[in-house]
């Protein structure tokens, strides 16, 4: 009893300010972040290429029975099925993740979760999948950061789309450094290679997997997790995000290629 009335009370007197924009916060706001922060967030929408999930830019030059596959996937097909994203990587979602990844924010991980499940992508569903794949974190950086926020979001979208989460089949076998503090692309594939190991691979195998993880970048980690399910023999590998950096402006809408769906 004592608590419901202590802690807005500590409010009012000390409002806590937004760690985005610095402004004060009231007290029915999400913790650390405003809510005008949060509607600043930009959410992807369709029309985006097939594969990789950026978005076309000049959707009024697109017919309503097209696909799209943007110049980068045309030219080199990525190895997982489709890539699918909630949001882009700008200011309010990155200083969500980080105070979650890095400072243990865990009560943001219930909001990042929300937001996911109301923007999940309309072109997938739980009936496309038979297992969500979180995106593993080694056993000591785990035990330091206390949960895995891929592992969340995993959960998170398994309640909406009924789909069962497996995390004992990929693991990470090698404790490799945070890839973002990394300077070059061939320095990420050097270090995320051979940082996963397959467990039960006849569990897999003939099974729509979707791999989950919390943003997409460069893709380095993504595309070293496919290569070791592989040969497992699945019979899809999607990938779901909850925010991937924008892509440079040459692979938006003047570099989509739309075509009727059924050709």
């Amino acid at each position: 009893m004592i608590s419901k009335w202590i802690e807005p009370l500590v409010t009012f007197i000390f409002p806590s300010a937004c760690r985005e924009c610095g402004n004060l916060m009231g007290i029915p706001q999400v913790p650390y972040i405003c809510g005008e922060c949060w509607a600043k967030i930009e959410w992807l929408e369709p029309p985006w290429c097939e594969h990789c999930g950026i978005p076309v830019r000049d959707q009024n030059s697109l017919a309503s029975n097209s696909t799209i596959t943007c110049s980068e996937c045309l030219a080199s097909p990525p190895s997982y099925g489709k890539l699918r994203a909630t949001g882009f990587y700008e200011p309010t979602l990155r200083e969500a993740i980080h105070l979650l990844k890095y400072e243990r924010k865990q009560v943001l991980a219930k909001q990042l979760i929300r937001l996911m499940q109301c923007h999940l992508p309309g072109d997938s569903s739980g009936e496309d999948y038979d297992l969500l794949l979180p995106i593993p974190l080694h056993r000591k950086r785990l035990r330091k950061r206390g949960f895995n926020q891929s592992e969340l979001i995993a959960t998170g979208v398994s309640r909406i789309w009924n789909v069962p989460v497996r995390k004992d089949i990929l693991l990470r076998v090698r404790n490799t450094v945070a890839l973002s503090t990394l300077d070059s692309q061939a320095e990420r594939i050097d270090t995320i290679t051979g940082a996963f190991e397959i467990r039960y691979p006849e569990s897999i195998q003939g099974k729509r997997l979707l791999l989950v993880d919390d943003i997409f970048t460069t893709g380095t980690t993504i595309y070293e997790a496919v290569r070791v399910l592989k040969p497992a023999n699945p019979s899809i590998i999607d990938v779901l995000v909850l925010c991937r950096t924008k892509p440079p402006i040459g692979r938006q809408a003047s570099q989509h290629i739309s075509a009727p769906y059924n050709t």
